[in-house]
């Protein structure tokens, strides 16, 4: 066999075998990838971390004297701006979790005690009903009732004590993976420079120039759709978060700024996320006026209907070039094959992987257009002879 044969099929024949390893061996597999995650899981939250921060520390850098030449404030501008990065981002998120929680307390037991009365009437109801007159009417003993037995069916007190230990266990296990990866991310981010060549120098060692210029290429444009994706996505949160507060202050619905900043929020998340921010706010006004709770959902999906037409397809939409067919098909895909991380990077992912494809077509179109002006002088002289 000669070497161009086999530079051509060894890379073939090692991604069958290895494919083939993984499909015999897959509960193997998937235990060693779940073993190397456990280990990396601190340094890849660290990296979004340093990600996200970059984006406020780099503000604060062409905010702090950037003209100033003197070596000392030259020296102590990442540092600086490293720590007001850092105290920026507590600062907002602490705000927001006071303001929120501050409300849910003053709320929390009316959407309880709400929610249960509209059980209780809406069971009474059903009672009334022909042929209703054998079901069960929710009142707060028959409440009472049904969680001893379902506390019972799970096998008691210790089932539950189990249960809350687990749940303790996962967030401990995540409280101390954000400590550890929020040390890394501070690590990353005073040593940005040094990094960035070390990853440069990496690079570098690939014998390919063509291939280096591919990995760079590709590197620039995930850069690029995932920072536009994260500034579209927070100019829409604030936008949609403004509008249903305003709209809520108009209609005089209760608890006006607080389901404002809850949506605002939640829209964070694409495609569902204000959603859910209005589940929170409708049972919020539920527990005060119900039929207010149903304005509100009306008025919640015309705003939806704004939002998805004419906001999220002009900011987020043409933010990284994605029609909205492509938004919800990246959100589905995403949810459904990880979560909800993949609810929140599909967009970016789908739209590196959309953008890197067209290139591709397009350099391609290119190369095919020296072809054309041929195709279209066949086709004249066809035509010439057709009318002869």
């Amino acid at each position: 066999m000669s070497k161009h044969a086999l530079r051509t099929y060894l890379p073939v024949i090692i991604a069958l075998a290895v494919a083939s390893l993984i499909v015999l061996r897959f509960d193997d597999v998937c235990g060693i990838v779940g073993t190397v995650w456990s280990a990396v899981e601190p340094l890849a939250v660290g990296a979004v971390l340093a990600y996200l921060l970059n984006f406020v520390a780099a503000f604060w850098e062409s905010v702090w004297f950037p003209k100033n030449t003197k070596s000392l404030v030259i020296r102590t501008r990442r540092p600086i701006c490293v720590i007001l990065a850092v105290a920026t981002a507590t600062l907002v998120i602490a705000a927001l979790v006071m303001f929120v929680t501050s409300e849910f307390k003053s709320v929390g037991s009316a959407i309880v005690s709400g929610l249960a009365e509209a059980a209780t009437m809406a069971s009474q109801a059903i009672t009334q009903l022909p042929g209703g007159e054998n079901a069960l009417v929710l009142d707060n003993a028959t409440v009472d009732s049904l969680a001893e037995q379902a506390l019972s069916a799970v096998g008691g007190a210790s089932e539950a004590l189990r249960i809350v230990a687990h749940t303790g266990g996962e967030v401990a296990h995540f409280a101390i993976c954000v400590l550890l990866g929020m040390m890394f991310a501070l690590y990353l981010l005073l040593d940005k420079n040094r990094v960035k060549a070390g990853a440069t120098r990496l690079v570098q060692q690939i014998p390919s120039e063509q291939v280096r210029e591919r990995l760079l290429h590709a590197y620039r444009i995930t850069n690029d759709c995932f920072s536009r994706f994260i500034r579209g996505q927070c100019i829409e949160a604030v936008i949609l978060g403004v509008l249903c507060a305003l709209g809520c202050l108009v209609l005089r619905f209760p608890y006006a700024t607080s389901i404002g900043l809850i949506v605002g929020v939640t829209s964070l998340v694409p495609f569902a996320g204000a959603w859910i921010g209005g589940i929170v706010g409708a049972a919020m006004i539920f527990s005060q006026d119900p039929l207010q709770a149903v304005q509100f959902v009306i008025f919640l999906v015309v705003l939806q209907q704004i939002e998805g037409h004419l906001i999220y397809p002009n900011v987020v939409g043409q933010s990284v070039g994605l029609p909205s067919i492509w938004v919800f098909v990246a959100v589905i895909a995403g949810g459904s094959l990880f979560g909800l991380l993949g609810v929140l990077i599909g967009v970016p992912v789908i739209s590196t992987i959309r953008t890197l494809v067209m290139e591709h077509f397009e350099k391609a179109d290119k190369k095919a257009g020296s072809f054309k002006p041929a195709e279209k002088k066949i086709g004249k002289e066809s035509e010439e002879q057709a009318q002869a």
